[in-house]
Formats: C-alpha cells, sequence, structure tokens
C-alpha cells in the first residue's frame, strides 16, 4: 500500500470527535493539522468530511513543500456546550 495511503488512514484514526450539544450534530478534526476541521450530522458524517477535507490538506502542504505533521494518539468523544448570544 502506498505511504500516503496509510499516512491517511493513520491520521484519521486519531481524529478527535466532538459533540457540538443538542441538535447540534458533530465535528471532527486531526490534532496537528492546523485549520482542518469538519462537521456532519452524525459522527459518520464528520467523520467523512473530515476525510475529504485530510485529502485536500495533504495535497495542498505538500505542493507548498510543507510536509506533514506526526500523527497525534486519538482521544475520546468530547462534548462541548456552545453558548450564543
Amino acid at each position: 500500500m502506498d505511504n500516503l495511503l496509510k499516512y491517511r488512514r493513520m491520521a484519521l484514526k486519531s481524529a478527535e470527535i466532538i459533540d457540538l450539544g443538542e441538535d447540534e450534530g458533530y465535528a471532527a478534526k486531526i490534532p496537528g493539522f492546523a485549520g482542518l476541521l469538519a462537521v456532519g450530522s452524525s459522527k459518520r458524517a464528520a467523520l467523512s468530511e473530515l476525510g475529504a477535507a485530510l485529502d485536500d490538506w495533504m495535497s495542498l502542504a505538500l505542493k507548498r513543500g510543507l510536509g506533514l505533521p506526526a500523527i497525534v494518539a486519538a482521544q475520546k468523544v468530547r462534548t462541548r456546550t456552545m453558548v450564543s448570544a
């Protein structure tokens, strides 16, 4: 298997899922990947969006010669309370 595909799979396994609260859905991010965030109505949808965004993020980083960050171990699902003014 291609090294970039292995890296992508490991990165997605380290994704953090954030429960945005009742009726707000979920956000997904990968620690160490600056600016990479995806949202969805379910955990699966958020991870699917994250996978697509990760592909674009990796492509751009490599085209700009920035390299790819080290992958950090995953954490459990977190719940975040959103307060609006």
